[in-house]
């Protein structure tokens, strides 16, 4: 397996992944820790990140954001049936990032058909707002409106915010998340 310079201390790069703190860190360390998230998920072997991509969810969440980082294109439809099955328990906010990276209608359909499904179980509080973050933003670039149904006036995301504590309730607020994401990935392109 790769040596993966950007989550190498144990426990300290999968809470960076899994919170989103490096990207509150400030800009240099970002982009330290994004470099090194690039340069590994480009010399990562496919088997490497399919391997990862079968492991727990801590696996799971280091290869979405290996690939996402990493444009690794030929992981698309795996990531598409790991979110549409229910298997990245977790590591959903990896996936939205680099589904938000992809940037394809597919991309935004396959976030849709989650949000349309995990929204509707308001016990659920998971990575929701990092899809629908993703979702919105894949919106806003390719100039479409695929999740009207889901934020309409005491729609889903109304209810399933309104359900338990939420650090934002504002849709753009998620969106602004995940292109920060996305800006930082970009500009070390």
């Amino acid at each position: 397996m790769i040596f993966l310079h950007a989550i190498a201390c144990p426990g300290t790069g999968i809470k960076k992944l899994l919170s989103g703190s490096f990207m509150r860190a400030g800009r240099d360390q970002a982009l330290v820790f994004g470099r090194a998230l690039l340069d590994d998920g480009r010399k990562a072997s496919a088997s490497e990140l399919e391997q990862l991509l079968g492991g727990d969810w801590r696996e799971v969440l280091t290869a979405c954001w290996l690939i996402g980082f990493a444009q690794r294109f030929e992981f698309r439809d795996e990531l598409h049936r790991l979110i549409n099955e229910g298997r990245a328990s977790r590591a959903e906010k990896g996936v939205a990032f680099s589904l938000a990276r992809f940037c394809q209608s597919s991309d935004a359909d396959t976030l849709k058909r989650y949000l349309e499904h995990n929204l509707s179980e308001l016990q659920n509080r998971g990575n929701q707002p990092w899809c629908l973050g993703a979702l919105l933003h894949i919106e806003r670039r390719l100039g479409a409106r695929i999740s009207q149904d889901l934020l309409a006036p005491r729609g889903l995301w109304d209810r399933w915010s309104a359900a338990g504590f939420l650090e934002a309730t504002d849709p753009s607020y998620w969106e602004r998340e995940v292109a920060g994401w996305i800006e930082l990935a970009e500009s070390l392109d």
